[in-house]
């Protein structure tokens, strides 16, 4: 099984066994989502690799790329708010970055309401979570001056880093049960990541 498996199914177990500790009634999802990674964004003007390596860039200067992936979610209300947080989301996203090589992530985080509004709401989400990519080093150009770590024995192959992660969601009804959805993920201050999907509610 590969590196990004293991993480992912030692990810799916150990999140639906913490919902319980979050006094959450069952680990049965109150809502699920899935949602396409389309866009992102490079904040800083420092750039890891040099521009010319960015194989999905759309403009001269890589501030805008293409990053095609998936990210799926599922929700489940809270049997009371932690913080006046309603839900917990567990999430998990793979998609290209830049140079085409694979980039992850898996969050556990609490999804607070901002606007409760029929059809448009918003939501904010924000906990602890872990990002990896498969390293940069075979970039010629590379610097390996960011905050993302390498070991032999974690992740072989792989640059990573645990951290918060958050996004902001707006919300469309479209159904009683469906909504379409747009997310912000803001990485700062390096990138900025945009999806669009859609969530049931059951």
């Amino acid at each position: 099984m590969s590196w990004p498996r293991r993480i992912a199914l030692a990810f799916a177990i150990g999140s639906l066994g913490g919902l319980h500790l979050f006094r959450v009634d069952a680990a049965l999802a109150d809502a699920v989502g899935a949602e396409l990674i389309i866009l992102t964004t490079h904040v800083q003007n420092e750039r890891d690799a040099p521009v010319e390596r960015y194989k999905r860039k759309l403009d001269r200067k890589g501030r805008f790329v293409l990053t095609p992936g998936i990210e799926v979610y599922y929700d489940k209300e809270l049997s009371e708010p932690l913080w006046k947080a309603r839900y917990i989301r567990t999430s998990a996203g793979l998609l290209q970055d830049s140079v085409a090589h694979q980039f992850g992530y898996f969050a556990v985080m609490g999804r607070w309401i901002l606007h409760e509004g029929d059809p448009l709401q918003i939501s904010l989400h924000a906990g602890p979570g872990l990002i990896f990519r498969e390293t940069w080093r075979d970039v010629p150009g590379y610097k390996a001056d960011n905050p993302l770590r390498e070991s032999e024995h974690f992740l072989p192959g792989y640059e990573y880093l645990f951290l918060i992660l958050g996004e902001v969601d707006l919300l469309y009804r479209l159904t009683p049960n469906l909504q379409g959805v747009w997310s912000i993920v803001p990485g700062f201050p390096f990138v900025i990541m945009q999806n669009l999907g859609l969530r049931w509610s059951f």
